[in-house]
């Protein structure tokens, strides 16, 4: 769950952070570097879900969200958003090998009347 999860981050973080989705997978991704819950290795640019640490660093980051959300806390909140709602270099690297991969489907959607006349 937690390797499906890792992966989920770089394709929406692929999109760029102006965006809230990839602005808060930014956050957490980031987040859990610090914790130690996701590892970079730097000899071959892969990252790896550290399972002693990932469940606690969950835990830990939800409580302060909520905590944050509970108290209305705009300075605080404003200050978590500033310092991980970045793209870091190591994430960047990664980031660089997705170039040539194709963007996610383009489903083109119908309505019920456009359906009825077929």
């Amino acid at each position: 769950m937690y390797a499906t999860y890792l992966a989920g981050v770089f394709r929406s973080v692929r999109f760029g952070i102006k965006e809230a989705h990839g602005r808060g997978m930014a956050l957490q991704f980031n987040y859990l570097v610090d914790e130690g819950a996701i590892e970079h290795n730097r000899a071959d640019g892969t990252f790896r879900v550290n399972l002693g640490k990932i469940k606690a660093a969950t835990r830990q980051l939800t409580g302060e969200i909520m905590t944050i959300q509970a108290q209305g806390d705009y300075s605080r909140a404003k200050a978590l958003l500033d310092r991980l709602a970045v793209i870091r270099p190591e994430m960047q690297q990664t980031l660089d090998k997705f170039g040539d991969l194709p963007v996610d489907i383009r489903p083109i959607l119908l309505t019920a009347n456009q359906l009825g006349g077929r």
